[in-house]
């Protein structure tokens, strides 16, 4: 059993070392493909030689799992598409083992400070070489302006963005995406003793800031509402917080771009003129209309939906009744036209909605607010779990590896501190008067509990 368990633990933070690494050119049999959910899967297997076994709250997350395959398949046949079904069962079952495995390693690290220790070393592992990319990028992007970091980064991502910040990450939204989930890791860690955390912490949060990634800072704005609204502790401070980040989004950021003369199509998407993106930025269309056909397939089907897998059988057609002065975005048209099997919601909450209906968005639900009770008052919790709610606001794989992550780490404890776990009073040393000094400290009970 002991060698089982630390097998699964190292696979875990393997994972964690090639947690950025999601679109190699080496193995194109999706567009988005983590390498990490191989370790993970391979752990799901191993753990089914331990007596792990799911929490209270995940008889949810079990039935929608069980709900979406029966129903994908039923789905498949009626549509007469096999293949499109298979993909969906197979993510939603990566999906199950990146969670499972997460939470039990997040177990073992509350009871075992070396797991905490290894993990410490696996998120610097995995993210030093995507930082250093990013910076190489940044210089690229807004100095040197030749195009000489896609030569490295077509080396670990198929597809090279032009003067944009995407680490080595198969999109820039990616790579935002592991910045603010690292980034929660990063600051917990260093909460917990981790000093050299921090600055992998401030080298993250700064490329992030940098990326002048509308996402990435519309993520962070959501959350942190999320987290506002969820939580009654220190309510005033973070709605302090909130405010300078808005402020930053909004104006530091158009007056850093106006300085240094930075240019891209992404700039035009702080002048937050919502018409004149959605007429002319692809991917802002992409963003908001295709989440809405999600919502107005789940008003034609609000009971059973379309079925796992089968968003795309009424996309076309939706969306050149309601949404038809996209189809000048090539992308766009060719996603009707050409490929429309492989047209997805790029939201996980329209996804859920369009094809589970009715009983499948009960049951994932179920499963979200079992996760949030999960959080009591833990803020790393609570923040982490406002976190996901937001990322998926562009994000509709169920193998969400950052997704499963932080939900883990939730479930099994991961976020706990020595106080909030034991739930003793904090113990703080009192220094005596006097010129003479005592002999062992004097300590005086904390009165509100950690």
């Amino acid at each position: 059993m002991l060698v089982i368990r630390n097998l699964v633990i190292a696979l875990f933070l393997l994972s964690l070392m090639l947690l950025t690494y999601d679109s190699l050119p080496y193995i194109p049999f999706s567009v988005y493909r983590p390498v990490s959910m191989f370790p993970m899967f391979l752990a799901s297997v191993l753990l089914l030689l331990t007596d792990f076994r799911f929490k209270k709250g995940d008889v949810f997350l079990l039935l929608f799992v069980m709900y979406s395959i029966g129903h994908s398949l039923i789905a498949a046949m009626t549509n007469g598409d096999i293949g499109s079904s298979a993909s969906h069962i197979v993510t939603l079952l990566f999906g199950l083992s990146m969670y499972r495995v997460t939470v039990y390693v997040a177990e073992q690290a509350r009871k075992d400070p070396d797991v905490l220790k290894g993990i410490a070393k696996s998120i610097a592992i995995g993210f030093i070489p995507p930082l250093a990319a990013g910076f190489l990028q940044l210089v690229d992007s807004f100095f040197i302006r030749s195009g000489f970091s896609g030569v490295f980064t077509g080396l670990f991502a198929e597809k090279v963005y032009l003067r944009r910040i995407q680490m080595l990450s198969g999109e820039p939204s990616w790579a935002a995406i592991h910045m603010l989930s690292g980034g929660l890791i990063m600051f917990f860690l260093y909460k917990r003793g981790f000093r050299k955390q921090l600055l992998l912490f401030v080298a993250t949060m700064s490329l992030m800031v940098l990326s002048f990634s509308a996402y990435a800072y519309s993520v962070l704005l959501t959350a942190l509402v999320i987290y506002v609204l969820a939580t009654n502790k220190n309510r005033g401070k973070m709605l302090a917080v909130l405010a300078v980040c808005a402020f930053v989004v909004v104006v530091g950021v158009p007056y850093l771009i106006e300085t240094f003369r930075i240019s891209g199509y992404f700039t035009q998407r702080f002048q937050f003129d919502f018409n004149q993106l959605i007429n002319n930025d692809n991917s802002f269309f992409i963003r908001t209309v295709f989440p809405a056909i999600g919502f107005l397939e789940f008003a034609r089907h609000p009971i059973f939906g379309v079925g796992g897998g089968f968003y795309y059988t009424e996309f076309a057609s939706l969306l050149q009744q309601h949404f038809s002065s996209g189809l000048k975005f090539t992308e766009v048209y060719d996603l009707v036209f050409n490929k429309p099997d492989a047209a997805t919601s790029r939201n996980l909450v329209s996804k859920v909605f369009a094809e589970e209906g009715l009983i499948g968005v009960i049951l994932f639900g179920g499963f979200l607010v079992s996760i949030f009770r999960s959080c009591g008052a833990n803020p790393y919790s609570k923040f982490a779990f406002a976190l996901c709610i937001a990322l998926v606001m562009n994000f509709d794989s169920y193998a969400f590896l950052d997704f499963w992550l932080l939900f883990g780490f939730i479930r099994g404890g991961g976020f706990e501190t020595e106080a909030s776990r034991t739930g003793l009073p904090v113990r703080a040393p009192v220094r005596a008067k006097g010129l003479m000094p005592p002999v062992r400290p004097i300590y005086s009970e904390w009165r509100r509990k950690a």
